[in-house]
């Protein structure tokens, strides 16, 4: 699985090469700390945990680098599980429907049109993203992965997966 990280590494997040021995090193060092299978996703408190454990005795930087290094795995490990998921049933009409309630929540709270285009544009992208996958069975872990991927491939600022995350996250709570 390290093979494939690290032609992800070189490829698609275009990691410099010297650098890409130390990412594979925090990787393997953080799931030998916790005795995990390579293919298991890690929970956010492991990371946290390994990270203290690593600030301990390892200068700063290193520490940035081995969370960066934690975290594009993590999108790496989401990104293959999902690649290699069948396509779902098309479930176009729960997607509808919350579009609907979201607008509706959107008029509610007397929010702009622009506003309301806005978050059906992240509502949509989501929705493909997750390949339409039923909106009812969806976790934090999706969004964090979503988030993800536009900060990994599409290259987003900051302040625009912010925007996203608002978007996202005030339609579950709608």
């Amino acid at each position: 699985m390290l093979a494939t990280f690290r032609q992800f590494l070189s490829i698609k997040e275009r990691v410099p090469e010297r650098n890409i021995p130390y990412y594979l090193k925090w990787v393997s060092d953080c799931y030998r700390f916790f005795n995990l299978s390579e293919m298991t996703p890690l929970e956010n408190h492991q990371r946290a945990q390994f990270l203290t454990h690593l600030a301990k005795n390892h200068e700063d930087w290193q520490v940035e680098q081995a969370d960066r290094a934690l975290r594009l795995y993590e999108y790496f490990l989401s990104k293959t599980k999902t690649d290699q998921n069948e396509p779902v049933a098309d479930l176009s009409g729960d997607w509808k429907r919350l579009e609907d309630k979201t607008r509706e929540a959107l008029k509610l709270r007397h929010r702009s049109y622009s506003t309301e285009k806005t978050y059906i544009l992240w509502l949509r992208q989501f929705r493909d993203f997750l390949k339409e996958r039923d909106p009812l069975s969806l976790k934090g872990r999706d969004l964090q992965d979503f988030l993800s991927q536009l900060a990994v491939e599409k290259k987003v600022s900051a302040s625009t997966q912010n925007q996203a995350l608002t978007c996202c996250f005030d339609n579950k709570r709608s």
